[in-house]
């Protein structure tokens, strides 16, 4: 206790005297002041006091007025201060409370009341040493987090940076995307691949869970999945050989799904497979029909061959592929969002350009969704044959 430091600030030169001698006799290291204003700026000189034990009754500031300024200073506030007074009166307890004081003592008289006031010095030299732990834990997380945060970021742009953009069209057939991972990262993933001068391979997958593990192994999926497209595999053989290349980089407890399709720009000739994936849906002037996709899960070794299927969209017809975060959004009563009423929504707006039909899709979702956020990673993408 020799390094404990108190500042006694107590008017009378007899109290100051005795009480100084009793701390200094527990092994606390003294320094004092005869009223508030000198108290204050005791408080303030380096080296800083560990607890501020200061009478209530005093000239030019009294105690309560040395507690408001002690704890109105961002520098001084986390020191603890100990009323003494001779008043026992509730509102000069009151009073010392409300100003700031952590404890209010009677002046000690007797050996008892001594003991009294040395154990209520220690209980309180212990919480701020308490205080103190816990702010530089506080500042230790806080550096952390902004640390964290800013890798996530950065992290964020360079998967963002990953995701390809809609290529420019070389038939009738347009294109747009629109990814919102969950998280700063997400586990879904899509990649497009110009295959020839008049066909588009599109891959979208969804790996389980979100966040800085499903990100990974999101990009070790795209990163896998593309020497299989420049192959020209068939859509069910793509993913076939996915489940083969991820095996053996996903660990335990995780898979993902995907869906493949190989689209003819110039015709609207459609070849597609899917994995444990949502179908896809078509919607048009015919009314909604959908992709099927086969059931299981890539990544662990279980695909033994992928069947696969033809489509051809129509003059005003558009494909929808999307990641089951779409679907799976709960409003507030947890009510899922739903393939009916997705297909609902896409449907009355078939007739929209691309953007516009993802922009229908955002708002109904939000509408639904509204107060709240959606929990997993969305990705949708629309592929359009216009009318006329």
């Amino acid at each position: 206790m020799a390094s404990r430091r108190i500042l006694l600030v107590e008017d009378s030169s007899t109290m100051r005297r005795m009480l100084s001698m009793k701390l200094q006799d527990e092994g606390y290291e003294i320094a004092t002041a005869e009223d508030g204003q000198k108290g204050l700026a005791a408080a303030a000189e380096e080296p800083r006091p560990d607890l501020i034990l200061t009478d209530f009754e005093m000239p030019e500031m009294d105690g309560a007025g040395l507690c408001k300024a002690v704890k109105a200073d961002p520098e001084l506030r986390s020191i603890p201060i100990l009323l003494l007074t001779t008043l026992a009166e509730i509102e000069s307890k009151v009073a010392g409370l409300e100003a700031g004081a952590d404890d209010y003592i009677l002046k000690p008289k007797s050996p008892d009341d001594f003991r009294e006031m040395f154990k209520r010095i220690e209980a309180h030299l212990r919480i701020a040493d308490l205080r103190r732990d816990l702010a530089e834990q506080n500042r230790l997380l806080a550096a952390a987090h902004k640390k964290l945060t800013f890798e996530l970021d950065l992290a964020r742009k360079v998967q963002l940076a990953m995701m390809p953009r809609p290529p420019k069209p070389r038939g009738v057939l347009r294109l747009a995307i629109r990814y919102t991972p969950a998280n700063q990262l997400g586990g879904d993933v899509y990649d497009i691949y110009r295959l020839d001068n008049s066909r588009l391979g599109i891959l979208v997958a969804d790996v389980s869970g979100h966040g800085v593990n499903s990100a990974m192994l999101s990009g070790m999926v795209k990163a896998l999945a593309a020497p299989l497209s420049i192959a020209v595999l068939e859509p069910g053989e793509l993913l076939a050989g996915l489940d083969v290349a991820t095996e053996q980089y996903f660990p335990e407890g995780y898979f993902c799904t995907g869906f493949y399709l190989i689209a003819d720009e110039e015709t609207g000739l459609l070849r597609y497979a899917g994995v444990g994936h949502p179908p896809g849906i078509v919607v048009g002037p015919n009314g909604p029909r959908t992709l099927p996709s086969n059931p299981g899960m890539l990544g662990i070794g279980m695909v033994d061959g992928t069947a696969g299927a033809s489509d051809r969209l129509e003059p005003g017809e558009s494909l929808v592929i999307y990641t089951d975060g779409l679907t799976d959004a709960m409003d507030p009563s947890d009510v899922l969002f739903g393939e009916e009423r997705l297909k609902t929504v896409l449907q009355s707006h078939h007739g929209s350009d691309p953007t516009q039909i993802l922009d229908q899709v955002d708002a109904a979702l939000k509408q639904h969704t509204s107060p709240g956020t959606t929990a997993d990673d969305i990705n949708i993408i629309v592929l359009q044959y216009p009318a006329g």
